[in-house]
């Protein structure tokens, strides 16, 4: 994951005024087929100490805000814990998705379906409603890599500019670089 701060901080701040520096202002990434983040992380102490990404995502990095139960119901699935690293200003994530079916039957590649890699960031705006109390908060605006348009790619819509694989195409071993397709 790439970002820009200096571009996400006066984008936020267009959203949600002064957003970084509300402490019951919140983050929650959307991170589709990587993994999935119960709800989200409020700034707390992170409020006014955000000068940059690395500290932005230290609001939400921890394994312990992200699933790892499985889904119900035909091909279920189940994301493992992320792990997270900044390895040359990026964030890195090493992520896994487990796959089987509901009845127990063997699973097969050709069963694996279409896995988009989407990640954004939903900025949520937290508001006091008296002195001592406030209110959930609400998403403003959701920030991504990819365009709004949506596309129907390979039988699945998603947003223009996504990077998937076709998991009934995969094999066993590494995923290659020709693998990793763009919804266009």
């Amino acid at each position: 994951m790439s970002l820009d701060f200096t571009n996400f901080e006066q984008i936020s701040s267009l959203y949600i005024p002064d957003y970084l520096n509300n402490p019951i202002n919140a983050i929650r990434p959307e991170l589709t087929s990587f993994a999935y983040h119960y709800s989200y992380n409020y700034f707390f102490d992170a409020a006014g100490n955000t000068r940059d990404k690395e500290a932005l995502f230290n609001v939400f990095r921890s394994p312990r805000y992200y699933m790892s139960q499985w889904s119900t119901g035909g091909l279920e699935r189940r994301y493992a814990k992320p792990q997270f690293e900044i390895i040359a200003d990026q964030l890195h994530i090493t992520a896994r998705m487990d796959f089987r079916w509901e009845d127990k039957r063997p699973i097969v590649v050709k069963d694996l379906p279409i896995i988009p890699f989407e990640w954004a960031l939903n900025l949520l705006k937290g508001e006091f409603v008296g002195p001592a109390t406030a209110v959930a908060p609400a998403t403003v605006v959701v920030l991504g890599y990819a365009q709004e348009e949506l596309v129907n790619q390979d039988g699945l819509e998603m947003h223009k500019g996504t990077r998937y694989m076709i998991g009934g195409k995969l094999g066993f071993g590494a995923i290659l670089k020709e693998q990793i397709l763009t919804a266009g």
